[in-house]
Parts: structure tokens; sequence; C-alpha cells
């Protein structure tokens, strides 16, 4: 396929993902009453997730078109939202206990077996092939191969299985379901499809967890990115007692153990700008312990203050205020200090090499000492393929 070619068909299934989307936006504000703004932002937040992986997609296939993981987001992107148009009219069919007409239920099977196509598309391959799109080795070829046979077993058994379709608000029969013995081995089959399909997601894990271990160089720095997204879709439920409590919107988990992976691997495929891991985890665990240091007095503090002051106006408010800014620097520096000591330890021992550079630098009086002194710092601070030291005469 040529490069025009190539551009052409990631475009065109972007612009086909998004086109479902605003399709269903268009139909639900046709069909559904009342339109609530509950119903809205829970379509923008499943449009927004599935967009994010189409547009992953999208940039992946226009920057690296021969690595085939983006173009295995885009066609997930595509499969997840090519139903969304008639999702609306299906449920409002329902609710309305009004049969549904053939075209309904496809749209409802579709619905309904999808989702393990994504899934596919999504998940499971892309791990197999990270970072470089190509497996780590042919034995990896049988989990490629049964994580595709599962998946295709599912969907055309389950859509011939005599058992209801589950994803629709009531129970629908199928539009090929079988009858008799044939149905019931039909479900049998799509367990199995179902059972392979989920035993290859946690293979495909330890493919990746086995190439990360022996790895090297810029192929580690771009697993260490999906290690990172891992990692925070691991810690997105921490946020659902911040949900139950009201601080945040109840479905906030989700964006980071459904958006963290994809953007990580992006970042990886690329890639672009690897060695500002380091950098960004210090920032955060650093931030993360000083807002802690500073919540956790405030909440036990302030109520007594609160107290103290009553009555003083908004001078002590003021002298509390400024007080709290000029800690909290010293304070950020000082955890920045300990953090970057155990979580970004070539930025701090960068760091400790050049200030112990610049107090032996008041003592250095020989001139070839100094030059190969300096050249040793820059070595082990920037680690470059070559350097020299060019000293211009005196006039």
């Amino acid at each position: 396929m040529g490069a025009k070619s190539r551009t052409l068909l990631a475009w065109s299934l972007w612009l086909a993902t998004l086109g479902c989307l605003a399709g269903g936006l268009v139909v639900t504000l046709l069909v559904t009453r009342p339109v609530t703004a509950d119903v809205l932002v829970d379509g923008a937040f499943d449009g927004a997730i599935w967009l994010l992986f189409a547009t992953v997609g999208l940039v992946l296939t226009l920057r690296r078109p021969e690595n085939p993981i983006g173009w295995l987001y885009a066609a997930a992107g595509l499969v997840w939202t090519v139903y969304v148009p008639w999702d609306p009219w299906v449920d409002q069919l329902l609710e309305a206990g009004r049969p549904l007409p053939p075209a309904a239920r496809l749209a409802a099977l579709a619905g309904d077996s999808l989702w393990a196509v994504g899934l596919l598309l999504a998940v499971t391959l892309p791990l197999l092939l990270l970072p470089d799109g190509r497996l780590r080795s042919r034995r990896w070829r049988v989990v490629a191969v049964a994580a595709v046979a599962g998946t295709a077993i599912e969907v055309l058994a389950w859509s011939a299985s005599s058992e209801p379709m589950t994803q629709t608000i009531r129970p629908v029969a199928k539009p090929f379901a079988l009858g008799g013995w044939a149905g019931e081995a039909a479900t049998t089959v799509s367990w199995i499809g179902w059972a392979v399909l989920f035993a290859s997601v946690p293979a495909a894990a330890l493919c990746a967890v086995l190439r990360f271990r022996a790895s090297r160089g810029v192929e580690r720095q771009q697993l260490r990115w999906v290690v990172a997204g891992a990692a925070a879709a691991a810690a997105g439920p921490l946020l659902i007692p911040l949900g139950v409590l009201g601080l945040v919107p109840p479905d906030t988990f989700a964006l980071p153990m459904l958006l963290s992976v994809p953007v990580a691997i992006a970042v990886a495929v690329l890639p672009y700008r690897l060695w500002d891991l380091d950098r960004l985890v210090s920032r955060t665990v650093t931030y993360a312990l000083v807002t802690a240091l500073l919540v956790i007095p405030y909440l036990l503090v302030v109520p007594t203050a609160s107290k103290l002051v009553e009555g003083s106006g908004s001078l002590a408010v003021a002298a509390a205020t400024l007080t709290v800014s000029a800690l909290f620097q010293p304070l950020r520096r000082r955890v920045q200090q300990l953090v970057d000591r155990r979580f970004n330890r070539r930025r701090y021992d960068a760091t400790r090499t050049v200030e112990g550079f610049a107090t032996r630098l008041r003592d250095q009086v020989d001139l070839d000492a100094l030059n190969a002194e300096l050249q040793a710092v820059v070595d082990q601070t920037m680690q470059p393929t070559r350097a020299s030291l060019w000293l211009r005469s005196a006039p």
C-alpha cells in the first residue's frame, strides 16, 4: 500500500469512528425522551474513550504506518462505535415494549458481541506486538492465533446460541439463534471461545513482562512507559472512594483505567520524549507527597486556628496564607531531593556530580587537570558519544 493510500485509510477509519459517534448523538436527540443531562454526559464519557483510542490509532498510523499497533487501535475504535447510531433506537423500542425489526436486532447483536473483537484489537494483540510491532519470537504465534481463534469462535457461536442477548435493557432473542440441541451446543462453544479469549490476555501480558526484562536501551525506555501506563491504570480504583464522597464524578476512576495504557503505548511506539518518564514520575510523587504534607496539617490545625483568630478579620487569614506560601517552596525542594534520590537516580547523581565539580573548580589552577575533569563531568552527566573542549586564546 502506498503512502497516500495508507493516509487515506487512516483518516477514513478515524472519520468513520467520529461519524458513528456523531450519528449516535443525533439519534439520541431524535428518539430519546426525555433527553436529560445524565444521558448526554454518559454518552459523551463513553464517546470520549472510544474516540481517544481512534485518535491514538490515527497518530500512530500516520507517524509509524509500518507498526500494526496503530492500525489495531484505529480498528478497535471503529468496532466499538459501529453500533452506536443504532443503540438509542433499540433502547427506545425496548422501553416502549415494541417488537424489534430485523435491523434493530442486528444492531443489538453487534453491540452484544463486538466487545470481544475490540478487546482483541485494543488489548491482546498490542501487548504481544509491543513496542516494534513484531512478536517476541515465533513461539508467541500460538498465543496470537489462539486469541484470534477464541474471539472468532466466541462471536460466531454466541450469535447462534439459544441464549438471549445480555447487553440490552431486557432479554432479546438473537436473529440467528439455533433451536434445540444445536443452540445449546453453540452456547457451550461460545463459552469455550470466551475462555480462550480471556486466557490469552494474561499470556500477552506475560509476553510484555518478559520482553521488558530482556530489553535494553531505547526498547527498555519504551516499555517503561507501558509499565507506567499499566501502573496508572491499576491505580484507577483508588479514585472510587473520592467518587463515593462526591469529590469527583463517580465514573472518574474509569478514565485512568481505560486511557493510561493506550496513551503510554502511543508515546512508546512513536517514540517521543522517552527519557522524560523519570522526571514525570518524580514530579508526580513529589507533588503528591507535598500535597499530603500540607493537607494533613491543614485539616488538623485549621479548626483550632480558626477559633484563635476568630474575629481578627481578613488580616489573620492573609498572614496564614503568606506563612503557608513561604513554607511551601523549601518543603517542596526537600521532598524533591528525597524523591529524585529514589525515583530519578540519574538526575540526582548528575546534580551531585556538577555540585562537586563546582566546589573543586574554585581550588583548581592546573589548566590540563581542569580540562580532563570537565570532560569527565560532561561524560558522567550527559553521556555523549564524543566530547572535546575548545579554549579561545587570549587576544
